[in-house]
């Protein structure tokens, strides 16, 4: 099977997807969140608000679109003084900047093992990237007639490709480079 993600609203559904190809995302059940080293220590967080809504088409692989706008104003590490520094002008400057956007043109794939390409924007700079996730779908046993869908997946960003890091922060002695993003979403929709 294929996995689909459209923000609901945003992307004309495709032609071919009928109304039981459209999957609903349980928020309570699904999760964004981000891990980067600073100063040895591992910062890890999580974007609470993004919004997403899944199309699944599997006899249609050209309809395959995901995509996923994140709420960075509601970015936390839980730490006050970490929150403000990143949400300031300096890293995410949420003010400029309130939302983060992976819109993915294709995916591949079989199995449980896939990859969407697309394009990622955050602070207004738009990169390619490959998000490959696991995909598993069964029947939803606390919710009959249901099935329930699963996909996990990371990708190894770099910041200051995305310009998260201004003035002294444009180096990476404090915080590294790289910061992991996992996506774990969770979704149903009737047999």
């Amino acid at each position: 099977m294929r996995f689909w993600f459209a923000l609901a609203g945003l992307l004309p559904l495709p032609s071919l997807a009928g109304p039981q190809d459209v999957w609903t995302i349980d928020p309570q059940a699904s999760s964004l969140t981000f891990n980067v080293a600073q100063l040895g220590s591992i910062v890890s967080g999580r974007f609470p608000n993004w919004t997403g809504e899944i199309v699944l088409d599997p006899d249609s692989p050209a309809a395959a679109r995901i995509d996923i706008r994140i709420e960075m104003r509601q970015a936390t590490t839980n730490n006050r003084d970490v929150d403000t520094l990143m949400r300031g002008a300096n890293l995410f400057d949420v003010g400029k900047f309130p939302e983060a956007r992976f819109v993915a043109t294709s995916i591949s794939g079989s199995g449980d093992s896939y990859e969407a390409r697309g394009k990622l924007t955050i602070r207004n700079i738009t990169r390619d990237a490959a998000l490959p996730f696991t995909l598993a779908i069964a029947d939803n046993p606390a919710k009959p007639g249901q099935l329930r869908a699963t996909a996990y997946g990371r990708i190894i960003i770099r910041r200051l490709d995305y310009g998260v890091g201004q003035n002294e922060w444009a180096a990476t002695g404090q915080v590294a480079n790289e910061v992991t993003v996992d996506l774990n979403i969770v979704a149903g929709r009737a047999k």
